[in-house]
């Protein structure tokens, strides 16, 4: 199976969306806070076309497989700035990593995790490292990562009042 990695266009809005729609569903089985909210498609089209779209610190990179019509997996990544505080420079951040299920196991998530450390060295990002959130129990997302070469750094813990 050939995979190939692009950057997304304003054309492939309803593809993406279609995409995150999976992707808030699988994170919804494990806390259904994530599920997609109310307006959500539409907030995040304008989010996507006019923050992430030809943008230096931001994009959406999609993956396609030959033989399929519509992209099979999708990541946002995005620079964040330097801590106020701390000793940590500029970096990116994956915000989303979705592999629809039936394209999971065969590559797909780890080509596009390369295309994103591609495009985080480039300049004007430079990046030196990427961070990445998995929920808590998505075992199987910890463990893909894991065997990427991504190491786990933080955990965050919560009260829920």
């Amino acid at each position: 199976m050939g995979i190939q990695t692009r950057h997304a266009e304003n054309e492939d809005g309803s593809d993406i969306l279609e995409l995150w729609h999976g992707f808030t569903n699988h994170l919804s089985r494990f806390d259904d806070r994530y599920g997609h909210s109310d307006q959500a498609d539409e907030r995040w089209l304008r989010y996507f076309e006019n923050q992430l779209v030809d943008s230096k610190y931001g994009t959406v990179l999609l993956a396609e497989v030959d033989g399929e019509d519509d992209p099979v997996g999708v990541l946002e990544a995005r620079v964040m700035g330097d801590h106020p505080i701390f000793r940590l420079a500029n970096h990116g951040y994956i915000h989303g990593l979705f592999v629809r299920e039936e394209h999971r196991g065969a590559g797909v998530a780890g080509e596009l995790l390369d295309a994103a450390a591609v495009w985080f060295k480039q300049e004007p990002r430079a990046v030196d490292y990427y961070r990445i959130d998995v929920l808590a129990d998505d075992d199987t997302a910890a463990k893909m990562l894991e065997s990427h070469g991504l190491d786990p750094v933080e955990l965050v813990y919560e009260e829920r009042l």
